[in-house]
């Protein structure tokens, strides 16, 4: 066999392999809005409101001075980039400059339960 056509099908080969697990990692960090629906109505909607509006029946308790975001208003939805919005769910908003009584979730949601609640807070904008 000619060295460089086997030098050719290896690299076909190689970037065939790369390009399926470029494929694999983004399917894994894209999120499902209805597995994050879930998520959210078990770990968010006590402070966050059940429609996202930020108007939940723990702030009260709380005695929040500050209600969390409307996730339905398109504009303030959008204002926030999605590296934030994880790192306000996995770290908390004390770690990033916001409310000490928003908890961080890190221990509590895996990798792909975190895209799959900014999936569902992305998709709540009506």
């Amino acid at each position: 066999m000619d060295p460089f056509i086997f030098l050719r099908q290896q690299v076909v080969w190689a970037a065939a392999l790369v390009a399926l697990a470029a494929s694999i990692s983004l399917a894994a960090a894209e999120g499902n809005a209805g597995r994050g629906a879930q998520i959210f109505a078990a770990k968010c909607a006590r402070c966050h409101g059940r429609g996202g509006k930020g108007d939940g029946p723990d702030l009260v308790k709380l005695q929040s001075a500050v209600s969390p975001d409307d996730w339905t208003d398109k504009e303030s939805n959008q204002e926030l980039t999605d590296s934030f919005i994880v790192a306000m769910i996995t770290k908390g908003g004390k770690a990033n400059g916001k409310s000490r009584i928003m908890p961080a979730f890190a221990d509590k949601l895996n990798t792909q339960q975190v895209q799959d609640l900014l999936a569902f807070i992305r998709a709540m904008p009506k």
